[in-house]
């Protein structure tokens, strides 16, 4: 019995608050307290905000909760390293205990801090932004200390929709592993649909048809790109070249086989390509001389 009386007392937050000489075990226990408390704050300052002050807005409320996240770290930070190092004198002892965890730990932890500091440079990449690694590729919806979160697009070409999955990464994949990014300020890419026809078709008919399809469906407005470039230059050294949609012509076996080239927004790719589809079907089906194969 009074073992758990000693105990209660040397585990309670408020005898330990008032001893003025503390050991290790006493200031670990307080620290523990403290993130506890951190922690409880955090949720319940959301719980106040989500209650009198609510939104739909999925971006804001994302970066509501992330702000307050960075804050109650910097908070604890702040608050807990004056008392870490005014505790120097049990550093030996400290290190001595955690040196084997250190040795094992170290290396992964320390690159995923290096990772985000990379991920947050003017090479790295932001929340909206489409990625590649891994052979997967996804959305960004979350950065974090040590990792990332993708929301998954499914990896066929044909689909380039979202498979509703979320994939993780440890932010030190930036660093080992090669990454394709499609940034959100420069959100459009090279599309192209091929069509294939006979040879006894009217394909002078089909070219003109085709380009004008594409130059009425398939235009990104000339401002919107430059500015991007602009937006872009500032880190890279960006050369579209011709922006202008174009249709090619080449001769295959078994028919003529046009390619269709234009720009479009990143995640319009498939709603692009199926307006194109059908305008072309309306097209062709109004001149009996063209075949589609």
């Amino acid at each position: 019995m009074n073992f758990e009386v000693d105990f209660l007392k040397a585990i309670n937050p408020f005898i330990l608050l008032r001893m003025k000489e503390r050991g290790l075990a006493e200031e670990l226990i307080l620290i523990v307290y403290f993130i506890l408390f951190l922690i409880f704050s955090y949720r319940v300052i959301l719980f106040v905000l989500d209650f009198f002050r609510p939104t739909v807005d999925v971006t804001a409320r994302y970066n509501r909760r992330k702000m307050a996240r960075m804050s109650f770290v910097i908070l604890g930070l702040i608050i807990l390293l004056p008392v870490v190092f005014s505790g120097l004198s049990y550093l030996p002892t400290v290190m001595g205990l955690a040196g084997a965890g250190i040795v094992i730990s170290l290396k992964d932890i320390t690159l995923n801090y290096v990772g985000w500091f990379f991920i947050h440079g003017s090479n790295g990449f932001e929340v909206g932004d489409r990625i590649e690694i891994e052979s997967v590729r996804g959305d960004v919806i979350n950065i974090g200390m040590n990792r990332f979160t993708l929301m998954e697009i499914s990896s066929d070409p044909k689909s380039d929709q979202s498979t509703n999955r979320l994939v993780h990464f440890p932010n030190h994949y930036v660093i080992l592993k090669p990454i394709v990014v499609v940034k959100d300020k420069m959100n459009y890419v090279w599309d192209e649909m091929r069509i294939k026809i006979p040879y006894d078709s009217d394909f002078e008919k089909a070219e003109e048809l085709l380009n004008g399809i594409i130059q009425n469906n398939a235009v990104i407005d000339q401002e919107e790109i430059e500015y991007t470039l602009q937006e872009l230059s500032k880190n890279y050294l960006v050369r579209l070249g011709k922006t202008s949609p174009i249709v090619y012509l080449s001769l295959e076996e078994g028919g003529i086989l046009f390619s269709l080239r234009y720009l479009t927004h990143v995640r319009e790719r498939r709603d692009m390509k199926t307006k194109i589809a059908h305008t072309i079907l309306k097209e062709f089906k109004l001149f009996p001389g063209i075949r589609i194969l």
